[in-house]
Parts: C-alpha cells; structure tokens; sequence
C-alpha cells in the first residue's frame, strides 16, 4: 500500500458532512486503491492486515493498542476501504470507548458504506462522550452535531437533524456548512422564511457557495419571488457551471413562468453535462410540449422511456399520443381545438361549484398535458 500525506492535526473540526464531501475522506490523499477482491493480491493484503491488527494488540498498554488501531485505521479510511476501517474502529471504541475519535469516524464510516442507523448510533455515542468530556473535545462538538444531523436525516428524520443543525450554530456561529444543511433541511419541510434567514446567513460567511444560492433560489420560487430566485439560481450557475441541481430547478422554474423556450434550452445544458438523465429527459420534453412542440416532445419522452419506466412517462406518452389525434383530426385552422359554451351554461359560484384557484389549476394542468414533477432537490454536490 502506498504511503500517503497526513492531514492538519485537528481535521475532525473540518470533516466536511454530508452530501458535499462532508462524510469522506480527505481531498489531499494519494489515489485510491481498488483492490480485486478475486485476485491473490487481495488475499495478500487481508493477511498482512490481520498481522498489523494482531501487532497492535501485543502493544505493551492498552493506550499503544488503540494508537495502533487507530494509525491502521486513518490510512484505511484514507483509501475509501471503509469496511476494513469498521473493524479497526470497533476494536478502538472497545479499547476507549469514552475516546470520542473512533465513534465520531466509525459513524462517517458507517453513513459512507449507507449503514445509516448504524452510524446514527455511532455519532450519538461521540455526543455522550464528548459532552462527558466536558472542554477536552468541545471543538469537534459541532462536528459532531452536524454529522449526527445528516445521519438522520438519511433515515427521513428532518426535525430531528434541523435540532442538531441548531445546536451546531449555536456552538460555532461561523459554521456555515451547518447554516447551509439547515437551510436545506427546512426547505423540505416548507419553513420558508427560516430557510432564506438560514442560507443568506451562510452566504454572507460564505458568498461563493454555490449549494447555498441554489437552495435559496429554490426557497424564493416556493415563496412566489420569482425574479430574485432566477437571478439566486443563476449565481450558482456561474459559481459551478455544471451544477445539475441549480440547471434542473432553474428549468422548472422557467416553466412555471411560461418561458417554456428557455426551459426547454436549460434541460439541453442538464443533459449535454448528464446525458442519461431521466428527469430531465422528461422537462424537456414537457417545455416542449408548453411551447407547442408536440412532436419533438414524444420524441424525449421516449428517450427518457429508454432510461427507466417510471408510471409518469407512460402517462405524459399516452396523452402526447391524444394531443396527436386530435391535432389529425382537426381542420388545420384551429377550429376544432376548443368548444364554444353559451354562457346560461355556467353555474352561479356557490358552495356547490369548484373554486377558482382549483379550476385554474386543472387548467394549467391541462394546458401542459400532465403535472411537471417540479419538487426542488436540495442541493448535494
């Protein structure tokens, strides 16, 4: 194995978690090693490994066994061998386990290998340790918090992670990748108010971060401000080019504007930077169906057909196939698009009659053929 460069002494404070590096290992490290589980080489190193974890357990104290578990371990996890980093940190908690070192990385170990609840329970035991340890690990408390709130929130638990994500504020006001996961967070549970407060305070500690305008913009078009999410949206585009997420929702953004033209241009940017891309395979074809482009719209769905057979590209594809239909059997001028209803028709607005709002909705609905899946993702580079 490759001998690799040492990270800054106190790195835990700046793990990074989350969907934007934050659970990973560090960027500063030599190139992974893949290893071919069916090739000799493999075995070779499985044995050398147990001979370096039984060399750790003759140390002379229990404090040399664990630093050796431990200095085994960081290279492990260094090299994304995250399983057999598992093994190394169980054995740490079991030599230390008031040490809040090996739950805080087995839990990121845990969340990495999509053990969620397993690595839930991990960060919780570094919270117990680290508040029993009073001021010895206060620095890595937020860490900690921010970590254990992202774990969460894999297992759909977002109060809960907004808590944490709280209590890691409170503990370092600077945080603001914490700022920005709380943000995020409360995006999802519709507090749009508290999600702008959180992202532009995130902005403000840090201006070039990208995942943060586009989950403001995203907040700002929840919020109706449509023209101040565009221009949000457009930050984090210039701030990452390819950022897929801030491409997708500027999309649908545009839609529910009625600038299907440059919607329909946005989802060419998504799918030139993704290709198989189904979602926007899909928007494509829905901006080009709101801008009157039946064919080229049947022509998307069926790519997106090709990539998954999810039941909403069934549905947008049948209705294509009626708007075709009826285009065939129509006159050419438009006559036969639309019916003519005397006005006695109409019913007084009473408690028996659909609501305006509802009525304006099925319209739009039917105006673009079939509801847009336009639900913002928070952004996760």
């Amino acid at each position: 194995m490759k001998d690799s460069k040492g990270k800054a002494e106190n790195s835990d404070v700046y793990s990074d978690p989350g969907w934007s590096r934050e659970l990973r290992p560090s960027t500063g490290m030599s190139k992974q090693i893949v290893w071919d589980k069916s090739k000799p080489d493999y075995a070779v190193f499985v044995k050398e490994l147990g001979g370096l974890r039984s060399r750790a357990d003759g140390a002379r104290s229990r404090e040399e066994t664990f630093d050796g578990h431990m200095a085994i371990v960081r290279i492990l996890y260094d090299q994304q061998l995250f399983k057999e980093a598992l093994v190394c940190f169980t054995r740490a908690c079991e030599l230390q386990p008031t040490d809040v070192r090996p739950h805080f990385r087995a839990g990121n170990c845990y969340y990495i290998v999509g053990r969620y609840n397993e690595g839930k329970d991990e960060f919780v035991l570094a919270l117990d340790a680290a508040e029993a340890g009073q001021n010895q690990w206060a620095y890595l408390l937020p860490q900690i918090h921010v970590n254990l709130g992202i774990s969460l929130e894999a297992e759909s638990m977002v109060i809960s992670a907004c808590e944490h994500y709280r209590e890691a504020v409170i503990l370092c006001s600077t945080h603001f990748r914490a700022l920005k996961l709380l943000g995020s967070a409360l995006l999802g549970v519709g507090e749009y108010k508290a999600v702008v407060k959180a992202l532009e305070e995130a902005i403000y500690l840090k201006n070039d971060y990208a995942d943060a305008h586009c989950d403001l913009a995203s907040a700002l078009h929840a919020m109706g401000n449509n023209d101040s999410a565009v221009k949000e949206f457009q930050k984090a585009i210039d701030l990452k080019p390819g950022h897929v997420d801030a491409l997708c929702n500027l999309g649908g953004l545009y839609m529910d504007m009625g600038r299907y033209q440059w919607a329909s241009e946005v989802y060419i940017q998504v799918l030139g930077l993704w290709s198989n891309h189904w979602r926007a395979q899909l928007k494509k074809a829905v901006s080009l169906l709101g801008n009157g482009e039946t064919d080229e719209a049947k022509k998307y769905l069926k790519e997106a057909l090709k990539m998954t057979s999810r039941v909403e590209l069934h549905d947008a594809l049948s209705h294509l196939k009626q708007l075709q239909k009826k285009k065939l059997k129509g006159t050419g001028n438009g006559e036969d698009s639309f019916m003519i209803i005397e006005p006695l028709k109409f019913k007084t607005l009473g408690e028996k009659t659909t609501s305006r709002q509802e009525l304006a909705t099925t319209l739009e609905q039917d105006h673009n053929g079939f509801v847009a899946d336009n639900v913002f993702i928070p952004s996760r580079e």
